[in-house]
């Protein structure tokens, strides 16, 4: 095959052999930054080779998304921005990649900005001539490019109640990819995996034990099997928990390792009855201590795939939430066992957040530094700095937002969700952080990234709909935001208050009588926003004004703060208006503050 110049303007020795560009593709396909994010690989496979197959006219958004990430031939580039995400993404990654691992690379792989095709720059030959002179390789005679399967992804405009649904058959897929990253990250002179990583922080761990059988007849091993399996891959979807493989006897010492870790078993006994149907009880032990911490019985199963629906989801609620079991008994375990430990620190942030331990926050803030800097390998760490700092920015209704704030919770997130690309709280904050900047496309993709990575975290998908009411969709983030409620997620008065921003939105006089008596128990400047609007929605003017004037007269900065609170809560400066607007009417006071605009 002959060498085709890139650009007649420039000599034949310092021209790009397709067999090269593929070279410097293998080179960056197997760095740690691409083998740990499959979709960024997919994408940079996909537009490389489809450029040297001679069809880069080939390479707009639509393929892309459909080619190389999985979407469905209906995808609308329009409504879902995946394919914008992914290649800012795709760019940091590969800057990355080239003041690291590649430094030394003689061609380097370019995607321009606005634009999808690679450009191809010889780096030896060339090092003082930008990006922009190099061009594509000229048509050449090659093999297409081999597809891979498509994943299944879940576009965030889909119901919430199929939502809910379609994620247990998603998460029982038998061809499913999962588990945790492989990333390994070097400290000093030794690597540690995530595996070392979670010991080292003393992350509490999980072990799925093998279940019991009787009856007559007996239920058929292979499926119970297939069931152990498959819960352990849900478990393992949880962040902060360490899911083991079944017979670890050495889990039990991590109960005096240093630091200590809360050990769990999950076990049980399914029987069969003569109607064919299926009694399951399930037991969690805390091996540490000896002591069934939680149990519960399912009768009258029929052998089907929706038994392994109801009972992977049904567990994983009640254990694996947030306010699950085990996450809240780990918790306190480590503030009282291990209160120096890297777990520990982020109990302590998490109090802080959920406004559980306010009087923390400056050792949350102390800790969660300490944590970055001496783990920063540990992606998920990074997420909840973000999460942290996010939590201040929103408390603060006496100051527009810094901008070198905003910049600072939009690193942090992306490194989290870059370190640890199978994270759906590290995808979920990396939506907030999106939200929290304004930008719309980015925030839906991120949530749309983490309910696909965990559709059974229904805290997840309760953010995830409050975004989407943010973002002035309110029919479906309402309906996401009770979808996540019938399942379990944990509630809160900013998800009131979105509700009751919703119904303001939609007119919906019926949402508004349900969520109003939720909120008007609950303090804070965001409940009494929520709390006017569904007066409003329903016609109570009078009470609207009387909620209005103690919101103004008790905010601080006054209506200055108001506003403040209500552009967190609604980022796209149209829907903001509207709502500031009634607050002002309901006031009878004007701000002399200019309409804000997006800060993305």
């Amino acid at each position: 095959m002959t060498t085709t110049s890139l650009s007649s303007d420039l000599p034949e020795e310092q021209a790009t052999s397709p067999n090269e560009a593929r070279a410097a593709l293998a080179r960056v396909l197997s760095s740690e930054e691409f083998v740990s994010s499959p979709r960024l690989a997919d994408f940079l496979r996909y537009v490389v080779e489809t450029t040297l197959a001679g069809r880069a006219d080939e390479i707009k958004g639509y393929t892309i998304a459909v080619e190389a990430l999985g979407r469905p031939t209906s995808f609308d580039p329009q409504s879902d921005p995946i394919v914008r995400v992914e290649a800012t993404r795709l760019r940091r990654s590969l800057e990355r990649y080239y003041s690291g691992a590649g430094t030394g690379d003689a061609i380097e792989i370019v995607i321009p900005k606005g634009a999808y095709v690679p450009l191809f720059r010889n780096r030896a030959a060339r090092p003082d001539l930008p990006p922009e002179i190099a061009l594509p390789l000229s048509p050449q005679e090659l093999p297409a490019p081999q597809r891979r399967g498509r994943a299944r992804l879940w576009p965030y405009l889909v119901g919430a109640c199929a939502l809910a649904v379609a994620g247990a058959v998603y998460l029982l897929s038998p061809t499913l990819e999962s588990g945790p990253s492989s990333v390994t990250i070097a400290f000093g002179n030794r690597a540690l995996s995530p595996a070392d990583l979670a010991d080292r922080m003393g992350m509490p761990i999980l072990e799925v034990r093998p279940f019991e059988l009787s009856g007559n007849p007996a239920p058929p091993s292979d499926d119970i099997h297939a069931l152990e399996a498959r819960m352990r891959d849900a478990f393992a979807r949880f962040d902060f928990v360490d899911v083991v493989t079944p017979g670890s006897e050495a889990a039990a010492a991590e109960c005096r390792g240093v630091p200590p870790r809360s050990v769990f078993s999950l076990g049980g006994l399914v029987e069969g009855h003569e109607n064919g149907t299926q009694s399951l009880l399930f037991r969690l032990t805390d091996r540490c201590s000896g002591v069934i911490v939680w149990s519960t019985e399912m009768d009258g199963l029929k052998r089907s795939a929706d038994l392994e629906q109801r009972v992977v989801r049904d567990v994983a609620t009640a254990v694996m939430q947030f306010h699950g079991v085990l996450p809240t008994r780990a918790r306190a375990q480590a503030k009282i066992d291990a209160p120096g430990s890297g777990f520990s620190c982020i109990a302590q942030t998490f109090a802080v957040i959920k406004g559980e331990d306010a009087a923390q926050k400056q050792g949350a803030h102390a800790c969660i530094d300490r944590l970055v800097g001496h783990d920063n390998g540990y992606g998920v760490v990074h997420s909840l700095k973000a999460f942290l700092l996010l939590n201040d920015l929103r408390a603060d209704v006496e100051h527009d937002p810094d901008p070198a704030v905003l910049a600072a919770i939009e690193a942090e997130a992306e490194t989290g969700a870059d370190l640890a690309p199978n994270s759906a709280f590290a995808a979920r904050i990396l939506a907030a952080s999106a939200f929290a900047r304004g930008d719309a496309d980015e925030a839906l993709a991120s949530a749309d990234k983490a309910l696909t990575l965990n559709p059974l975290d229904y805290d997840t998908m309760a953010s995830a709909g409050a975004i989407l009411v943010g973002l002035g969709q309110p029919e479906r983030g309402e309906a996401m935001l009770l979808a996540a409620r019938e399942h379990g997620a944990s509630r809160s008065a900013t998800q009131d208050a979105y509700l009751a921003i919703g119904a303001f939105l939609t007119s919906d006089a019926k949402m508004a009588n349900t969520v109003l008596p939720l909120i008007a128990a609950k303090p804070g400047l965001v409940s009494r926003i929520g709390q006017a609007l569904a007066l409003r929605t329903l016609g109570r003017t009078e009470e609207e004004e009387q909620v209005v004037a103690a919101m103004v007269r008790d905010a601080p900065g006054g209506f200055a703060g108001v506003r403040r609170a209500i552009h967190h809560l609604l980022p796209v400066p149209q829907t903001a208006a509207r709502v500031i607007g009634e607050i002002e009417a309901a006031g009878h006071v004007q701000s002399d503050i200019p309409p804000s605009t997006s800060r993305g």
